[in-house]
Formats: structure tokens, sequence, C-alpha cells
């Protein structure tokens, strides 16, 4: 399968909170990430397009920042009695984009370019297009 992937995704393996449709509060470990989603696991089934708010830390210079985005699932499937979905980031709030830049950034550059792209246990990895 071609590759249709233009952001390279890094495995972070961190806990994120989200709140699906802005209803209740969920948590979920995020495998991966990329300048345009995140790849998660859950134990709570969500459906795909549904709309999310999500708050993940990032390390920056004065210690972990949350970064505040949204965005929707752009898959979900349960493998092994776990929701594995893809989050495709559609908006970052305007003071959290730069830590995440920031981030990427820094991630990017401590990557060998010939490693393998990270997926999830299903092969999926996280979507692209962040937009601000």
């Amino acid at each position: 399968m071609e590759e249709k992937r233009s952001a390279p995704r890094f495995r972070i393996n961190q806990l994120i909170g989200y709140f699906p449709n802005r209803e209740e509060y969920l948590w979920a470990e995020a495998l991966n990430l990329s300048r345009g989603g995140l790849s998660c696991s859950s134990a709570e089934a969500i459906d795909p397009l549904t709309n999310l708010f999500i708050m993940l830390g990032v390390p920056s210079d004065t210690g972990e920042r949350v970064i505040r985005c949204e965005g929707f699932v752009a898959h979900s499937q349960m493998v092994g009695g776990k929701c594995l979905f893809g989050i495709k980031i559609q908006r970052v709030s305007d003071e959290d984009k730069a830590y995440l830049d920031s981030y990427l950034d820094k991630l990017e550059a401590e990557t060998d370019e010939n490693e393998a792209p990270a997926t999830d246990a299903a092969g999926h990895g996280a979507p692209d297009g962040i937009s601000g």
C-alpha cells in the first residue's frame, strides 16, 4: 500500500485526555503523533467522524505544556478488546501551536530518516494536516 501521508509520525506512548462531542472526559493512550494528528488506543469504542477536544502534554523549556486542540476521529476499529483510532487534528489553540510545532521540530531532528514510519497495531498512522 502506498504511503499517502507527508508528515512523519513519532511514537510517543503517553496518556491523553479527550472529550467526544464535548460531552464526557475520557482517557486514551496516544501511540504516535504527527503534524496532522494522533493514533490512539482506548478501552472505550468511538465512532468515526466523532468531534473531539484533545489535551496532550508536550515538554517545553518551562516544564510540560498542555496542548489544547480539536479534531475528529478519522478511523476506528476494535482490536483485541481495545479501540484503535486515528484523530485528524483540525485546530490547535493559538497560544499552544508554537509549543506543539517546537516539540515536533525536536522529534524530527532526533529521528533518523531511514527509520520505519510509526503505525499502530492495526497498521494505521496519524492523519496529516494540522491547521491552526
